[in-house]
């Protein structure tokens, strides 16, 4: 048989399959056409044989990227890989969804922490994990301080505050914020004194508040400092957010904005409402002569904490414990001790400048602390040793392929037929000096058989796709 009419009917019945199902297993080797190997290459060894004797590629480093390619119009994909990890806890595995903000779908894709002493339970619509020994029940728990999550959700707390007062805070926040909020007389208002720096791109001068109820937008505006086009700072712009007639409930009230927009000031009458997972309390070069400590209540047993500028190499406590950073551009591990794993404690950062991610939330006021939801898992996590009876997750449990290797699996929805581009997260590998091994693949694509008609209709589609991919 020709080889050339071989190839086209193997591309014929990868992208029409009787069943609606294409799978592909392979060696991540480098070679298969349907996923490329993780870069860029200073990240990772390069794909075949490894100096230890086993075939396939080591991460090193993260973030990482790789691609898949979709061998037609398919609903879903199902990607799997057998993995072994050294010194590495925790990955998540994402999706590329919005080019334009280089946005990725992320889902658990490895934890050490559920490999043994947990099993897996879907119960009353939830989806996760729940410590050996204990009812299936323990999923439906409502008391927030007993869960962990891991990208998943909870139900809502219904929550309202009743006659609130007007409360200012001076703080220097820098770029993108989620802030939760209880209402108060179901009125969430909020007054934002916003300053763009204009010190790392060129001027595009916008950002906007979003409030959201679960999947739902009630309010988006843009906020604009038109006009300043040069590298110095803009005017202060004060910004009011007034949204009435809202039922309980916890709302999540989002500045979307790069790192050259500041909040330099909030006002408030709700009583209860955190910031979190992000803090990030910015320099005030060029606004105040003096940094703007920072000293903030936190649920968060475990936090990550780095600063970009050598005035704000300094040492940051977590309750009683410490952690000096000593260098810019360094993630620094801060975790609680032991015995103060409980409760909300004060984090502490006296010369400001400080990014800091936690498992938790934030509050600038002890009276407005409150939970949201439960603490995210990390990779920092131990759930057994901090009282957690179930983990919320969409995570599949893995299966134990002998002598430390699993394979791990999650899915994907597919929206057209273009490449998909995903990135590899393997947070703290670097500072444990770790690896992540992969030897073998799978990639599977479903969608319903289609008839001959329906064939001819995705025909015509792909050819849609591939005419705009040229041009």
């Amino acid at each position: 048989m020709d080889p050339g009419a071989s190839i086209c009917r193997l591309g014929f019945v990868a992208a029409f399959p009787s069943k609606g199902v294409a799978a592909f297993d392979f060696v991540f080797d480098g070679r298969s056409p349907w996923l490329n190997p993780f870069q860029p290459g200073e990240r990772v060894t390069s794909p075949g044989q490894q100096p230890d004797g086993w075939i396939g590629q080591r991460i090193l480093q993260e973030p990482v990227y790789a691609s898949a390619r979709v061998p037609g119009a398919y609903d879903s994909m199902d990607i799997s890989f057998d993995i072994r990890a050294n010194q590495q806890p925790l990955a998540e595995l994402g999706v590329l969804r919005d080019e334009a903000s280089f946005a990725f779908e992320m889902k658990p894709l490895w934890s050490q922490a559920l490999s043994q002493g947990w099993h897996a339970v879907t119960i009353g619509g939830r989806q996760g994990f729940v410590r050996d020994g204990l009812a299936d029940s323990e999923l439906m728990n409502e008391t927030l301080e007993k869960l962990l999550v891991w990208q998943a959700t909870t139900t809502e707390p219904l929550l309202s505050d009743k006659t609130g007062s007007q409360k200012s805070y001076n703080i220097s926040l820098r770029g993108s914020h989620d802030f939760q909020v209880v209402p108060v007389d179901g009125l969430i208002d909020f007054t934002f004194l916003v300053q763009d720096v204009n010190r790392s791109r060129d001027p595009k001068n916008t950002a906007a508040f979003r409030l959201t109820h679960g999947d739902e937008i009630l309010y988006t505006e843009s906020v604009s400092v038109s006009g300043v086009v040069d590298t110095k700072m803009s005017p202060t712009i004060e910004k009011k957010i007034h949204v009435s007639n809202l039922a309980p409930g916890v709302y999540k009230l989002s500045f979307v904005a790069d790192d050259d927009f500041f909040l330099r000031s909030i006002a408030t009458q709700n009583h209860r409402w955190v910031i979190g997972p992000r803090l990030y309390v910015g320099d005030t070069v060029g606004y105040s002569a003096t940094s703007t400590p920072l000293a903030v209540y936190t649920n968060s047993i475990h936090t990550v904490v780095d600063t970009f500028h050598n005035e704000g190499m300094q040492t940051v406590s977590l309750g009683s414990a410490t952690v000096k950073m000593d260098k810019t551009h360094t993630p620094f591990v801060l975790n609680r001790t032991k015995s103060e794993s409980a409760g909300w404690k004060v984090l502490e950062a006296s010369k400001g400048n400080v990014r800091i991610i936690g498992d938790g939330f934030f509050a600038l006021d002890r009276n407005a602390a409150f939970l949201p939801s439960p603490r995210r898992l990390t990779a920092e996590t131990d759930p057994i040793a901090e009282d957690i009876t179930a983990v919320l997750t969409p995570y599949e449990k893995p299966l134990d392929l002998g002598n430390d290797w699993f394979r791990v699996a999650t899915r994907y929805s597919l929206f057209d037929t273009r490449d998909q581009k995903f990135s590899l997260s393997l947070p703290g590998i670097i500072s444990r000096n770790g690896s992540f091994d992969i030897r073998s693949a799978s990639v599977s694509y479903q969608r319903p058989p289609l008839s001959m008609s329906q064939i001819l209709i995705t025909l015509r589609r792909e050819a849609s796709s591939i005419f705009h991919r040229l041009w």
